[in-house]
C-alpha cells in the first residue's frame, strides 16, 4: 500500500490544561509553550548464549516498554504558571486596603532597615509616632513602600535606639497573588493540545489524559532575556483509556 501523502509536520498549537486534583475544574490555556515533548522508552533484556558453538548470540530477546516521558518549556508567567514554576500554593490579595493603626516596631537601632510585616503600603498614608506619641516628621525616617521596610536616621534626634515606635500605615487597594513555594511535589494535569500542522493545513488534537509533571528548571529572577520554565514527568494510564495519549488529525 502506497502513501498518500508524504507531509512533514511542523505544529502550532493552543495547549489547555487542567488541574486533576481540583474537582470540577475546567481546561484554561496555559500560555506560550515553546517545546512539548513525549519520549517512548523502552528496556531490552536479552538471554545470552554461553554453549559452544553459539557463544554471544541471543536466545531470546524482549522488549519491556517503560513508562512515557513528557516534557514541556513555556515563556507565560502567569499567576497559576508562577506557582508551578515555584511548586507553591497560590492566594489572591485582598483587592481593599488595609489599615493598620499604631503598630508598635522596636528601632533595635537608628540607621537600619526595619521590617513592618506588611507590603504594598501607600507611602502617602504612613505616620511614625516616638515613644512619647509625637509624629516623627517625614524627614527624619526613610520608607521602602514596596517591601514593607522602614529607616529611623541616624540623625534622627526624636527617637533613640532601642525605643518603640507605633507605626500606621495603609496597604494599597487593588490587590494581587501570593505564592507560598515549595509546598507541592507534584502536579497532576490533562492536557490538550489544538493542534495545526503547518505543513498541509490539518488540524489536529493530541490528548494527555494525565501527566504527572514537576518543575525541573530555574527561574534567574535577574536574567537579561526573557525567563523559560520547563516541566517534566511521565504520562498515567487513565481508566477508560485505551491508552496514555493519544493524536487524532482530521481531514
Amino acid at each position: 500500500m502506497s502513501r498518500l501523502q508524504d507531509d512533514g509536520l511542523i505544529v502550532e498549537g493552543t495547549v489547555m490544561a487542567r488541574n486533576r486534583r481540583l474537582p470540577d475544574t475546567g481546561f484554561l490555556p496555559i500560555g506560550n509553550v515553546t517545546a512539548l515533548k513525549l519520549k517512548t522508552e523502552s528496556e531490552k533484556k536479552t538471554r545470552t548464549s554461553k554453549q559452544k558453538g553459539s557463544y554471544g548470540q541471543a536466545l531470546d530477546t524482549i522488549t519491556i516498554k517503560k513508562p512515557t516521558t513528557v516534557s514541556f518549556t513555556l515563556d507565560t508567567f502567569d499567576k497559576t504558571n508562577l506557582a508551578m514554576v515555584l511548586m507553591g500554593a497560590d492566594s489572591v490579595v485582598d483587592a481593599s486596603a488595609v489599615k493598620t493603626t499604631d503598630q508598635p516596631v522596636t528601632v533595635t537601632k537608628k540607621g537600619i532597615w526595619i521590617s513592618l510585616g506588611h507590603a504594598n503600603l501607600d507611602p502617602t498614608k504612613v505616620i511614625v509616632k516616638n515613644a512619647a506619641g509625637t509624629k516623627v516628621d517625614e524627614a527624619d525616617y526613610e520608607l521602602n513602600a514596596n517591601i514593607g521596610l522602614v529607616l529611623i536616621k541616624e540623625s534622627c534626634t526624636t527617637v533613640q535606639d532601642g525605643e518603640e515606635v507605633k507605626i500606621t500605615h495603609t496597604t494599597k487597594a487593588g490587590g494581587g497573588f501570593h505564592i507560598d513555594a515549595d509546598k507541592v511535589s507534584d502536579w497532576d494535569l490533562e492536557i490538550m493540545v489544538d493542534t495545526t500542522n503547518r505543513v498541509n493545513g490539518k488540524e489536529g488534537k493530541l490528548h494527555i489524559p494525565s501527566a504527572v509533571i514537576a518543575s525541573d528548571s530555574e527561574l534567574d529572577w535577574f536574567a537579561d532575556d526573557f525567563n523559560s520554565a520547563s516541566f517534566s514527568g511521565n504520562t498515567v494510564l487513565v481508566a477508560g483509556y485505551p491508552s496514555s495519549y493519544s493524536y487524532s488529525e482530521f481531514n
